[in-house]
């Protein structure tokens, strides 16, 4: 079973297009709860840092 040059074009096309979507979805999925610029609640300013660094999770 081979495909004719016309049916390759449209099943690219097809693919390229759900791919887009797929993208879209994953991008937009969730954005609603991003911390926007300016909505960063501020930390209290008489609380104490932290003095140990959580050595959990990605490191470089």
């Amino acid at each position: 079973m081979s495909f004719t040059p016309d049916q390759i074009v449209t099943m690219t096309e097809i693919l390229v297009i759900l791919m887009g979507i797929g993208i879209t979805y994953a991008v937009y999925y969730g954005s609603d709860k991003a911390e926007l610029p300016g909505e960063a609640t501020l930390p209290d300013p008489m609380g104490v840092d932290d003095t140990t660094p959580t050595s959990e999770g990605r490191t470089l």
